[in-house]
């Protein structure tokens, strides 16, 4: 099964590539504002790039602290710049992958405790940005269309699901749903998300926390699309822009290829009227965005040895397989 979804992956993400090299040779006069990229911003959307990194990293050293696991800040920085590296070039869902056994190995944090938690901490991520979703919606309200209706329909859906998880508790001792196979899976994984969720409810201060950090990071979002959009010369105002950001940031959990590749674009794309964009100019920010991501976690990785003495000898793929 696994072997599968690898080749699938890797099918889509031939044809994304494809699809998009076909577009933009048939429409390249459409790209031509990537000629006159304000380069400066190129460096401003580079430094928001590696916050992004480092607010990620914050996540891990958070979540250890309840389990009396302390990590360095350096230390948690290149955790997540393994399980970012690993999400970007590796197969689907790799980096999360790559961070859990890091932590098994390095501090001891089960495999079962750091899924949970993880689990848990997504109610939070997507409470507060499908929340900002609304908000943005709202604020559009005048561009009402039927796309504007499903992005409604789906934030309002993510938004009351993650609602309801977060305060009903999962019981997995029901012996009709024991005999189930489909069921048991189906409820034992809501069991884990909940059982996550009620660790961090649990401790007010990690609450606050992950909090702050999901904000953090869909105001870094934000920046990083703003600095995109202004380096192409091209403008836009805030509720457009949460809304986009909100849209990148939940495209993530869509695991399908490596980094994501064609799913956020086709997310952008289905919201295009609603973002006041076409297009050529949503494929050139996209463009940007994959291309500085690239070039700063390929330059990060090569120096990765000098960011944490002592670990650069753990081989994400090779522990990946020997876990699996």
């Amino acid at each position: 099964m696994k072997i599968f979804s690898r080749k699938l992956s890797m099918a889509l993400t031939v044809a994304v590539i494809a699809a998009f090299v076909f577009y933009f040779m048939v429409n390249l006069h459409k790209f031509r504002p990537l000629l006159h990229i304000n380069l400066l911003l190129l460096l401003v959307i580079a430094a928001a790039d590696i916050s992004s990194v480092a607010v990620s990293g914050l996540f891990t050293k958070f979540i250890l602290k309840p389990f009396n696991k302390h990590i360095p800040l350096k230390e948690s920085f290149f955790v997540s710049l393994i399980s970012s590296v690993g999400n970007f070039f590796a197969p689907v869902g790799a980096g999360f992958g790559f961070r859990a056994i890091y932590l098994k190995r390095k501090f001891g944090l089960p495999y079962s405790e750091y899924i949970s938690t993880l689990s848990g901490n997504y109610i939070l991520v997507f409470l507060v940005n499908s929340g900002f979703g609304l908000l943005s919606l709202y604020l559009l309200k005048q561009r009402h269309n039927s796309e504007y209706g499903v992005l409604v329909a789906v934030f309002a859906v993510l938004f009351l699901v993650s609602l309801v998880l977060s305060l009903v508790r999962i019981p997995m001792k029901d012996t009709a749903l024991q005999r189930n196979r489909y069921a048991k899976s189906f409820i034992r994984n809501l069991a884990r998300i909940t059982k996550g969720w009620n660790h961090i409810v649990s401790r007010r201060r990690l609450m606050l926390q992950l909090a702050c950090l999901t904000i953090l990071n869909l105001v870094i979002t934000m920046l990083i699309t703003l600095t995109i959009i202004k380096s192409l010369h091209l403008n836009i105002t805030f509720a457009p822009l949460l809304l986009f950001s909100v849209l990148g940031s939940l495209s993530l959990f869509i695991n399908l290829t490596p980094a994501n590749l064609g799913v956020k674009e086709a997310i952008y794309l289905f919201s295009s009227s609603i973002l006041g964009f076409s297009a050529a100019q949503i494929l050139s920010i996209a463009l940007i965005d994959r291309g500085v991501l690239f070039l700063v976690l390929l330059v990060l990785w090569l120096f990765s040895s000098r960011l944490q003495s002592g670990v650069s000898s753990f081989n994400p793929s090779r522990n990946l397989n020997e876990d699996s």
